[in-house]
């Protein structure tokens, strides 16, 4: 990527217009707001909640740079085909992503355990800590 693509894209390229979206687009209760983001010099106006902005710009700050990229590599000329590409890249990396994350919730279920402890071992450590404290009470006679 040239410095002066690097500007460009870094340049106002994805603006967010407050305003209203359709309100036939979606039956979410949500106040809507109309974004435009552009991608490889085409406009796109997109209906998000205030929440969902930010991230959907970052999204489209990033995908913009990887159609780019993928362009630039001269292999893929086509705008669509740019844009199949970089999306099954970006639905790769969120796939890897749901899965480390799967295992990684595994892996903490297998070290805490999600069942609390039954009863009887509630009262046994109840009856360690008395103990614990009394033999407690006991040393600190002795050492007086």
């Amino acid at each position: 990527m040239t410095s002066s693509d690097a500007q460009q894209t870094s340049a106002a390229q994805l603006s967010a217009t407050e305003g209203e979206a359709n309100p036939t687009a979606s039956t979410d209760t949500k106040a809507k707001t109309a974004v435009n983001i552009r991608l490889l010099e085409r406009d796109y106006r997109l209906a998000v909640s205030e929440g969902e902005k930010q991230a959907l710009v970052d999204a489209a700050q990033k995908l913009d740079a990887r159609m780019r990229e993928i362009r630039d590599q001269g292999k893929v000329h086509a705008a669509d085909r740019i844009a199949i590409m970089a999306a099954l890249e970006a639905s790769l990396e969120s796939v890897k992503i749901s899965q480390q994350l799967r295992i990684q919730e595994q892996a903490q279920e297998q070290v805490i355990p999600t069942q609390p402890p039954d009863q009887d071992a509630l009262l046994d450590q109840d009856a360690l800590l008395a103990r614990m404290k009394t033999l407690s009470q006991h040393i600190a006679q002795a050492l007086d």
